[in-house]
């Protein structure tokens, strides 16, 4: 079974649970982590240490953790410990007032930051960021300000620039902002090692929003997919890569 959930290019939350990992028998913990701003956000937990390799998947803007599931379960059965959680307002994730017109929220940044800090001091292991079109925003922004060492992050349908995205999905008919307070910025920490997934069919993100596409520290890997569907079309081919990337093969 696939999963997936196309994304909404303006925030479109859901709470029930479509997907649970008890319906597909999997191994996991639920937990519940709170963030520094006193928002309590559900997490699953799906347990290997094959590779001793934590990755926490940050979603896109539309549904909730369980459309993302069956990437997990994938995931967790190659050997990677993986963290899915949702963010403020969706899920079973504390009740937020959700502005369906914003690319994104500042809060989801404070999400983000709750479950990697909470990974890192639990595993002692500096967690992969993998985000998933919002959610590659989300990781950008907890980059410009964290201690955590994270040295691999993955992009799936690369949003780029908030300011420029915006513009982009106008320029195609989708009329969303920047969440008030927004403060672009640089990261702060040292630049880390990217693989970037690249939908041929992508209408919105292509490799010309690749920052450093010639830098050692860049892998670019397409798939012949539209916008983050090429884990839904090419679980294994993604996987793989994914594999390759993380263990330097």
């Amino acid at each position: 079974i696939l999963l997936g959930v196309a994304p909404a290019f303006a925030i479109k939350p859901e709470k029930a649970y479509r997907y649970t990992p008890e319906q597909f028998s999997l191994e996991y913990e639920e937990l519940k982590i709170d963030t520094s701003d006193g928002a309590t956000l559900n997490v699953w937990h799906l347990p290997s240490e094959e590779t001793g390799i934590p990755v926490i998947i940050s979603q896109s803007d539309a549904g909730n953790m369980g459309y993302w599931l069956y990437m997990g379960a994938y995931f967790q059965a190659c050997g990677l410990d993986v963290w899915l959680y949702d963010y403020r307002g969706f899920g079973e994730s504390s009740e937020f007032e959700i502005d369906r017109d914003c690319l994104f929220h500042n809060e989801f940044v404070e999400d983000l930051a709750a479950v990697a800090g909470y990974v890192y001091k639990k595993t002692s292991a500096a967690p992969v960021l993998l985000g998933l079109s919002m959610g590659t925003i989300i990781i950008n922004e907890y980059l410009k300000d964290t201690d955590i060492p994270v040295t691999h992050v993955i992009y799936d349908g690369y949003a780029g620039d908030p300011a420029e995205w915006v513009n982009k999905l106008k320029a195609n008919g989708k009329d969303v902002k920047l969440p008030d307070g927004y403060l672009p910025g640089k990261h702060k920490s040292k630049r880390q090692r990217a693989l970037y997934i690249v939908g041929l069919k992508d209408g919105y993100a292509s490799a010309g929003d690749i920052p450093f596409r010639k830098s050692k520290k860049t892998t670019v890997k397409t798939f012949d997919s539209g916008h983050i569907s090429s884990f839904n079309q090419y679980p294994e081919e993604y996987t793989v890569e994914i594999l390759n990337f993380l263990i330097d093969k």
